[in-house]
């Protein structure tokens, strides 16, 4: 199905930020699991994993210091026939690139050469603060200017071939900017639920926004808004999940963070929601996203409930070039859903790919 028009649809609460004005009343630190009894509730749980969740072979870790001086990771590989095209991968919010060892290896079996970097603050990157778990922030601007010079001095890109950007949720919010910013690094774009704004449930979206950035302001930044904490493994089966259906992918996040405690990280942070509001705010701006250029697919989760879908329609409307699908019953992790959903997605970007000469 493809859109070009808003449709409000239902959203379901984004549950973290209605308790933020609580969090503005308590100052006092939260406490979290203690780290003896996570590692004892651990034993729960398996770490075995499919050959498909593994490294593909060929795949090689590597690392850049940014302008900040902080250390940013990536890996690589590239299908043993020879690339038809580059793919540049970057991922959402608190996550990393073994998440998205199945999807690499999709992409190498499509002839893309894969190239993938975990934002500053999570994943295998340095993280902003000496607890590790905690979230912090330094403005989308730095964001976008991390994923320039891993392009530009990382991958640098054989220009014979199609250079593609592929992302997901915080990740195509990102990616948007960088396409505003930089119009002729990409031939295309193809993102999964991109975070064009957050739902908030039944808090107003603009009380949310002044109790995230007061709450900043005050001095709360580094800590957690209420209802979130240091990292734990998720307790929920994942009939109760709000981002995948599929057990199996459901729990694949989980077991890398239970084998490699440094992909461990926590909730949010009262920094971490202002940076995202204020960046919000620019990328909405109408003019903003009509300036956007390069050709962008936007496959929208029908069963969304983090991020506004509606904001998802607008945006793609209003952008040069932009085709949008939604696929009906999935929910926000369209990599990690059943195959029912997520093969329609890759379908569909095979399809978006093609119209771009872009085929094996």
């Amino acid at each position: 199905m493809e859109t070009k028009s808003a449709d409000p649809g239902g959203r379901r609460p984004f549950r973290v930020i209605g308790a933020v004005l609580l969090g503005l009343l308590v100052a006092a630190c939260q406490a979290g699991l203690r780290a003896d009894d996570i590692d004892e509730n651990l034993k729960v749980f398996s770490t075995e994993l499919e050959e498909r969740f593994l490294a593909p072979a060929g795949w090689e870790w590597g690392a850049f210091v940014n302008a900040d001086g902080a250390r940013i990771r990536y890996g690589h590989a590239a299908p043993a026939e020879g690339a038809i095209a580059t793919v540049v991968l970057v991922p959402g919010a608190g996550e990393f690139g073994e998440k998205y060892f199945e999807a690499t290896r999709d992409l190498l079996s499509r002839g893309y050469a894969v190239w993938q970097m975990d934002w500053r603050g999570q994943g295998g990157s340095e993280r902003y603060y000496d607890d590790p778990q905690r979230r912090g922030a330094a403005g989308y601007d730095r964001d976008v200017a991390d994923l320039h010079q891993f392009v530009t001095e990382i991958v640098r890109p054989p220009r014979d071939r199609p250079v593609i950007l592929l992302a997901h949720s915080k990740g195509g919010h990102i990616g948007l900017r960088y396409l505003h910013d930089h119009p002729a690094t990409f031939d295309f774009a193809a993102m999964t639920a991109p975070m064009l704004n957050i739902n908030t449930g039944d808090t107003p979206r603009p009380m949310a926004k002044v109790l995230a950035t007061s709450g900043d302001a005050l001095g709360l930044g580094v800590r957690y808004v209420p209802g979130q904490g240091p990292w734990a493994p998720e307790p929920e089966t994942v009939e109760d999940s709000d981002v995948s259906q599929d057990p199996v992918r459901y729990s694949v996040s989980r077991t890398w963070q239970i084998r490699n405690p440094e992909l461990r990280l926590g909730g949010m942070s009262y920094r971490w929601l202002a940076n995202a509001f204020r960046s919000i705010k620019l990328l909405n701006d109408s003019v903003y996203l009509g300036a956007i250029e390069t050709p962008v697919l936007i496959v929208m989760a029908g069963q969304e409930e983090l991020v506004d879908l509606p904001a998802q329609y607008r945006a793609c409307f209003l952008m040069h070039d932009c085709t949008g699908v939604t696929i009906e019953g999935a929910k926000h992790e369209i990599w990690m859903e059943r195959d029912e959903y997520r093969d329609v997605w890759l379908a569909a970007f095979d399809k978006f790919a093609a119209e771009r000469g872009t085929a094996r």
